[in-house]
């Protein structure tokens, strides 16, 4: 087995891999702010044109969970390059389309294959020569974060240009069209150990051998599910909460939403420099408690500039907490990664739909609850985090022998 090396041309040869997160955030953040405009060219309802997003997400969730199970016959690669084939003829589709059903039916259809496809991505990550899974892991889910700050520009500036909303979705094949070149050119030959194309043929009984290990992978599945809940009711709903409970006009609202997105890329950007230099867990539970702290106050203040403050201490808060979680679960067992993962972005669109109907549900009793629900989402995730952090001292109390979990060696899959 080759020593694995942490060199820069190899965080570059992932490149495709974090554009795929990139396309696939993109994808799903684009069309949002011209829902208004969408709705004067088509005359479908912009409530039923909100559906796209639950529509894609389904789709994606299902994509996820069934994405090991193409590894069965094909490779990572020819998964990724075909998904994305299909992918650009459904994209031109949506461009043309005025019917509802259509709309949400394509979007269900898309959402699965990126699912997929970032499954795949994901799997090259794992498997990739760097050793510091923490890094490249925050690196390639950063990339979703960008994405969703950059969308709104695209499509903002798509409209004031004077062009139709639906050249939004030829710049979409652009970018797939570009990272399928991407993909030939960096990733085709990269090889694929018998060890990665036999992954998903393994048992479960296989993978989760070590019971310790079993009820931390839960407890890392559990935190997902309630971190990603907790961001989609910030990501979602804090705009309208701001508008409705706090006044504030529509420009201030969504440039606190920006705010939030632009302190999460700049957390994990921070994050990449620590990664590796101190545990994962500590970093968790710091920024968790920075989480709770911040959006506890943001639900209860009033000031514009205070908001803009605590809104930006709380995506520094969420920033690192995702790609940690995930790095910490899918590096859990030397086996099956690619399964684990699956489990742990299953666990997050969970939570990605479970977050709106929350705010959606409390809302009706009172809008301050409906912000309230992301501390104290946040909350239960920082209680998960210190259970992980007892579990793991006690298993490595226990095998005083073995390398500490902290730093378990990552090996090739």
């Amino acid at each position: 087995m080759a020593e694995e090396k942490d060199r820069f041309i190899d965080y570059l040869s992932e490149i495709p891999n974090f554009l795929a997160v990139f396309i696939y955030s993109i994808f799903f953040n684009i069309a949002s702010p011209i829902l208004i405009e969408i709705h004067k060219s088509t005359n479908i309802l912009t409530t039923n044109l909100v559906f796209i997003f639950t529509a894609f997400t389904i789709g994606a969730a299902l994509g996820m969970l069934t994405s090991v199970f193409y590894n069965r016959r094909f490779k990572k690669i020819q998964v990724i390059i075909a998904g994305y084939i299909v992918l650009i003829p459904l994209t031109v589709i949506i461009g043309f389309s005025n019917n509802k059903y259509l709309f949400w039916g394509l979007y269900l259809l898309s959402g699965y294959i990126l699912g997929v496809i970032w499954m795949q991505a994901n799997q090259f990550i794992l498997a990739s020569k760097v050793r510091n899974k923490e890094r490249i892991i925050t690196i390639f889910l950063t990339f979703y974060p960008i994405g969703a700050f950059i969308a709104p520009f695209i499509s903002s500036f798509i409209i004031r240009a004077g062009y139709d909303w639906r050249f939004i979705y030829y710049i979409v094949i652009f970018m797939i069209s570009l990272n399928i070149i991407l993909y030939i050119i960096l990733l085709r030959r990269k090889s694929e150990s018998a060890a990665i194309q036999n992954e998903a043929r393994l048992p479960m009984k296989e993978i989760f051998t070590d019971k310790i290990k079993n009820l931390i992978f839960i407890l890392v599945f559990l935190a997902v599910c309630f971190y990603c809940s907790s961001e989609a009711i910030v990501a979602t709903w804090a705009p309208t909460f701001l508008e409705l409970a706090r006044n504030l006009l529509v420009q201030p609202a969504s440039f606190a939403l920006n705010l939030f997105w632009l302190f999460v890329i700049i957390g994990r950007l921070i994050v990449l420099v620590i990664a590796g230099r101190i545990k994962s867990v500590k970093i968790m539970l710091v920024i968790s408690a920075f989480a709770v702290i911040s959006m506890l106050v943001f639900a209860f203040i009033y000031n514009k500039y205070l908001i803009f403050i605590f809104i930006s201490i709380a995506g520094l808060g969420y920033s690192a907490m995702f790609p940690l979680l995930i790095s910490t679960g899918s590096t859990l067992y030397g086996k099956g990664r690619g399964l684990l993962a699956t489990f742990l972005f299953l666990a997050c669109n969970i939570g990605l739909a479970s977050g709106p109907a929350i705010a959606k549900f409390s809302s009706k009793i009172s809008m301050q609850l409906s912000i309230s629900f992301s501390f104290i989402l946040m909350a239960i995730v920082t209680i998960i985090v210190l259970m992980i952090i007892y579990l793991f001292n006690r298993r490595t109390g226990n095998n005083t022998n073995q390398e500490s979990i902290y730093k378990e060696p990552i090996k090739q899959i």
